[in-house]
């Protein structure tokens, strides 16, 4: 399962890679940026974190969403593509 995470502007990498060691701890196999190498804060402040188990996404987004660095930290909506 993927969720999206994006953090608080006032951010600093510091406590963002804090939050990202976090994520880890709490079975993420991955944490990073939605779009690598963007230089929009905004869009730089969005990331993904990848291999979250489906049995524990709300204890994970709970956890993340209850830290001061993220401003939300949501289940990524199913996507699928229409030919």
């Amino acid at each position: 399962m993927r969720l999206e995470i994006k953090f608080r502007e006032s951010a600093s990498p510091d406590r963002r890679e804090g939050v990202i060691e976090t994520a880890k701890d709490l079975c993420a196999a991955e944490l990073e940026p939605l779009f690598p190498g963007e230089s929009d804060a905004e869009l730089a402040s969005l990331y993904k974190a990848e291999g979250v188990p489906e049995e524990r996404a709300d204890e994970v987004v709970a956890k993340l969403n209850s830290l001061d660095e993220v401003e939300f930290a949501e289940r990524a909506p199913g996507r699928r593509l229409i030919r």
